[in-house]
Parts: C-alpha cells; sequence; structure tokens
C-alpha cells in the first residue's frame, strides 16, 4: 500500500509542466551535456547553437526540454554567492538574502523580461516578410530564453566568477587601471552577451538581418567610456558594495 502522504505528492508532481517534473528528477536530468554545453559556450559558443537547430529537426522545437543547464546555472550561483558571501559578509541571513536576490529577481525576473523583450524584438523586427504561414514565422518564447541563459552564463563568468579572481586588483585600490580593468570586464561579459544571443538565432531560416542583433554592444561601449572617464565609477566595486556594503567587511 502506497502511503497517503507520498500519493499526494506523486499527484502533484504529475500536474507540473514535464520541463518542472524533470527538474525534481535528477535521475531524468542529462548533467554531462549541460555541463558540456556550457564549456562550449566558452570557447565554441556556435555548437551550442548548431545542437537548438538539431533539436529541431528530432524534436520540432528549438529550445531544450531539459531542466539540467539551469539546475547547474543556479548551483554555480550558490558556489558565487557562498564566495563573495565569505569575503565580504557579516552572516548567514546576509548571503541568505543574495542569494535569493540573485535567484528570483536576477536571475529569473531579469531573465523573463530580457528573454520576452528578445522575443518581442526578433519576431517584430527580423522576421522575414516573405514568409508564408504565420506559424512558422512566430519564433519560441521558450527558445529566447534558452538564448538569454546561454548568454547570461558568459555574462556571469566575467562578472563574478573571473571578478572574484582579480579581487585584489579591482577592489583592493581605487587607481585608473583598477577602474578601466573591472570596466572591461562589464563590457566584455555584456558584449558577449549580446554575440551569443546573436549566434542563437543564426539558425533560424525565417529571420533576416539578424546583426541587428549586435547593436546595443555599441551603445555599451559608449557608456562604458563615459562612466569610465567622466563618472570615475567602478563597476566591480560598485556591485560588490551593492551587495555587501551594508553589512560588509568592504571599506
Amino acid at each position: 500500500m502506497i502511503p497517503k502522504g507520498i500519493s499526494v505528492t506523486s499527484r502533484w508532481v504529475s500536474r507540473l509542466p514535464p520541463f518542472a517534473r524533470r527538474a525534481l528528477q535528477v535521475d531524468q536530468m542529462e548533467f554531462d551535456s549541460a555541463l558540456s554545453q556550457m564549456y562550449s559556450l566558452c570557447i565554441k559558443p556556435t555548437l551550442v547553437c548548431k545542437m537548438s537547430k538539431a533539436r529541431k529537426m528530432t524534436k520540432n522545437h528549438y529550445y531544450r526540454d531539459d531542466p539540467a543547464f539551469l539546475v547547474i546555472q543556479l548551483l554555480f550561483i550558490l558556489l558565487t554567492t557562498c564566495a563573495y558571501g565569505a569575503t565580504f559578509a557579516e552572516s548567514l541571513s546576509q548571503v541568505i538574502g543574495c542569494f535569493l536576490y540573485e535567484i528570483f529577481v536576477v536571475y529569473y525576473l531579469c531573465g523573463v523580461l530580457f528573454a520576452s523583450l528578445i522575443w518581442i524584438t526578433v519576431n517584430r523586427f527580423l522576421v522575414d516578410p516573405s514568409q508564408i504561414s504565420e506559424a512558422s514565422r512566430e519564433t519560441e518564447w521558450q527558445y529566447s530564453f534558452d538564448v538569454h541563459c546561454n548568454g547570461y552564463f558568459i555574462y556571469f563568468i566575467w562578472t563574478k566568477v573571473v571578478q572574484f579572481l582579480l579581487l585584489p586588483v579591482l577592489y583592493s585600490d581605487r587607481f585608473f587601471i583598477s577602474q578601466i580593468l573591472s570596466n572591461s570586464l562589464y563590457l566584455l561579459g555584456a558584449a558577449l552577451y549580446f554575440y551569443i544571443v546573436f549566434l542563437g538565432y543564426l539558425e533560424f531560416p525565417m529571420l533576416i538581418q539578424q546583426q541587428r542583433l549586435m547593436y546595443p554592444v555599441l551603445v555599451l561601449i559608449l557608456l562604458i567610456v563615459i562612466i569610465t572617464l567622466f563618472s570615475h565609477t567602478n563597476l566591480a566595486m560598485w556591485s560588490i558594495d551593492f551587495y555587501w556594503l551594508p553589512a560588509g567587511k568592504g571599506n
């Protein structure tokens, strides 16, 4: 006889969307494939974009149906939050609060917002008007979120992981060289984000002029130059102060 609690839980899980159900079943996720994709994003991102085309041919959709990539990203966010917390935080509650903020605000809320902006931009401005079928012209929102996650992973590597490794240089003094290095990390991370998004839509036959997705990089370059030369802002120090200064050890 199946215990009542387990039966109720099983029925609750069965009502979840397939993607969410797989996220609760570790043995159903392909972590090796997700790690391979992350590695490819760092050294040859075009491979990850071609995987989406293969999914379209085999599963009739471009987006991932395996939550392993997302789960590993959340684990990496947890690890980096703990690393920064061990360096700057004065209490466990501050680390927990920072982690929850990173997950629900930065990753999910901003992720949904950016994915929606990408989806709207692609469908409104980049679809080939000669496409006859309305169904064939519409790109998937889920894939836009996938592309955002791909780009965010690279942004995360440069602005969280590399930044942490360079903290002695970026945060120990306020000289101009530290400011340039710090702001360059954020510029590189953001530029690579848009480059990954651009690559993600190259495989779509119904799209044209995908290079428009790279236009924000020009604005970012101008913005970074302005804040570096005229505002003397160090983005690494600003980021650390934003998360940890109220109760941290910085300054």
